[in-house]
């Protein structure tokens, strides 16, 4: 072998060599990119948790039940007082949320019917009819303050052979059932709340 084709293979070696190091060195980063961007997406979650709303909410009802008011008062999360004001929107869950998944039988109501048709004790007061979304309108909140929704009683619904009487019978000792959905600078968080309802003394 002469002293080129001795050049030549020590050039190729170190040509193998320089390849396989720059090998190493793009899949080191690309796993030290995926694990920056994993415990990236962790910090997130774990941030957005930690900014999950707290809210304090009451229902006071008169004796007969006839009306009802809520007040819904955001608590904290302290780390959310730089955001000023947001969004709030009330809802009122079913007391099923699987309601109208079975099959449809002729005569009876539609599944969609079924959905929309709000089980619970009361509903917000919104100026929709009665079988639409019961959701208050969004309100704009600060933390440490609060809002208020008027509620009224529902009634059962045309293919139920509840009387009102006994329909309101059946959710007297049941809890209203509220989801608070909150959002900021691109954030959203949803809270499922259970309020039980406060009868107000007669004076």
């Amino acid at each position: 072998m002469t002293t080129t084709d001795t050049i030549a293979a020590l050039a190729l070696v170190v040509a193998v060599v320089a390849a396989v190091a720059a090998i190493g060195s793009w899949r080191a980063a690309r796993n030290a990119n995926g694990a920056a961007q994993a415990l990236t997406r962790i910090e997130q979650q774990r941030l957005h948790a930690d900014l999950t709303l707290h809210f304090r909410c009451t229902i006071v009802a008169n004796e007969a039940r006839s009306t009802a008011m809520l007040r819904v008062h955001l608590e904290g999360p302290a780390g959310l007082l730089s955001h000023g004001a947001i969004e709030i929107t009330t809802s009122l869950r079913n007391d099923n949320p699987h309601r109208g998944d079975g099959s449809h039988l002729a005569g009876t109501p539609t599944p969609e019917e079924v959905r929309a048709q709000h089980l619970g004790a009361v509903e917000v007061q919104c100026g929709r009819p009665r079988r639409h979304r019961p959701d208050g309108p969004p309100q704009q909140l600060a933390i440490g303050e609060w809002t208020r929704y008027g509620l009224t009683p529902t009634t059962p619904p045309l293919w139920s052979a509840s009387t009102t009487d006994d329909w309101r019978r059946d959710y007297t000792n049941e809890p209203v059932r509220l989801s608070m959905t909150a959002r900021s600078k691109g954030s959203e968080w949803t809270v499922p709340l259970e309020v039980p309802v406060t009868i107000e003394a007669a004076s």
